[in-house]
């Protein structure tokens, strides 16, 4: 329901003005334009324009231009990208054991991915495929939740041959030291798509093949294989 012009949240600092968009994204699935995001605020399309131009350079949200054919300009539309709220340090965390593992390890990336994989192996989060068959789309649908959940913004490509990859929840990081970040996450994709039980594998992730997208690359093992 739009939030009456007189409503006192309209007078919500910045910050509490942007937590209330977060949960409005987060109540809807697909993403919303900032002409939906106007009246469910009660707030001029140009503060809400600011106030989300805000969340994407924080990696709270992803923005992407709608892909459905309709008449006229295409619309942008706004998703959450999981990003934890607030300033937790895990960067640093991440960049001290990014540091010691690439220090004391033969092969950091390929320490990195099993180190992914065995998280996402053992992640509550990352359902088990029930043991009837169902589609391949239907079947990647618990592992695009678990990056959803991360913060990867995560969306399948239309072939379903790859997975791309909207927000890094450790772009600093990863543009640092890529083989490791980039080893973690294609991992964490791995063990997520063995956990589901599909036959569909993670072959590479493609890091910053835009300024905000990585590829990761799926196949689809043979028969008999």
């Amino acid at each position: 329901m739009p939030v009456p012009r007189s409503e006192p949240t309209l007078r919500r600092p910045p910050g509490a003005r942007r937590a209330a968009l977060l949960e409005i994204l987060r109540a809807h699935d697909g993403g919303l334009a900032i002409s939906d995001l106007a009246p469910l605020t009660g707030l001029h399309p140009n503060t809400v324009r600011a106030h989300l131009d805000a969340l994407v350079r924080t990696g709270h949200v992803t923005r992407r231009t709608d892909t459905r054919s309709s008449p006229g300009r295409p619309r942008e539309l706004y998703e959450p990208t999981g990003a934890p709220e607030g300033d937790r340090r895990y960067q640093l965390l991440a960049q001290v054991l990014a540091a010691r593992l690439a220090a004391v390890a033969p092969d950091p990336a390929g320490q990195a991915a099993e180190a992914g994989r065995q998280w996402a192996r053992s992640e509550a989060s990352t359902p088990q495929s029930p043991s009837t068959p169902r589609p391949r789309i239907e079947l990647l649908a618990p592992v695009l939740a678990m990056l959803r959940a991360n913060g990867f913004a995560p969306e399948l490509s239309p072939d379903a041959a790859s997975i791309r990859l909207h927000h890094c929840p450790f772009r600093e990081l990863a543009e640092v030291q890529p083989d490791i970040v980039c080893g973690a996450h294609l991992g964490l994709i791995q063990g997520a798509l063995e956990r589901v039980g599909t036959e569909v594998t993670a072959t590479r992730i493609l890091p910053f093949v835009l300024p905000d997208l990585c590829v990761a690359e799926l196949h689809r093992a043979e028969a008999g294989r």
